[in-house]
Formats: C-alpha cells, structure tokens, sequence
C-alpha cells in the first residue's frame, strides 16, 4: 500500500491535467478556482468523514506559509502588504 506521500502524488497528478483544462483564464477566474478547490476540499474531508479535524487544520495552516514563500519568496526586505486582508 503506498504512503501518504506517494497516494498525494498521484492524486497531484490526476488534478494537473483538470486544472490544465479550466486553469488559465485570468486572474480573477484562477483565484476562483482556487477558492473552490480548498473549500470543496473541505467539504469532501468532512462529508467522508475520513480526516481529523485537527489534521485538516493543521495541513492548512502548513498551507498559508507554503503559498506566501511560493508567492514571495524569501525576501524578507520585501514591503508589507496589506492590500487584501480581511
């Protein structure tokens, strides 16, 4: 049986080739893809009820830093924004 690791992997991969196809479209159209991935992504978690809830807290909490060094890189001279904060 393969490992967390590997089953993400080829879940990743099975993605690519969908978000390929509706990915692309412009900046408002791929936040909204993004939107609707993470909250289906929820949703899928808590409907299979197959994942903590702490697990799946703590993934997505990785997550936010993962994007903003994806995002930002390690400049850690770069200005603050503060342009989209809730």
């Amino acid at each position: 049986m393969a490992n967390l690791d590997d089953l993400q992997k080829q879940h990743e991969a099975r993605l690519e080739a969908v978000l390929g196809e509706i990915g692309g479209r412009g900046a408002e159209s791929d936040w909204a893809l993004v939107r609707a991935l993470v909250h289906k992504a929820v949703h899928f978690a808590a409907g299979r009820k197959s994942v903590q809830f702490c697990a799946l807290a703590t993934f997505l909490g990785e997550m936010i830093g993962h994007a903003h060094q994806l995002q930002h890189g390690g400049d850690q001279a770069a200005p603050a924004h503060h342009d989209v904060v809730h």
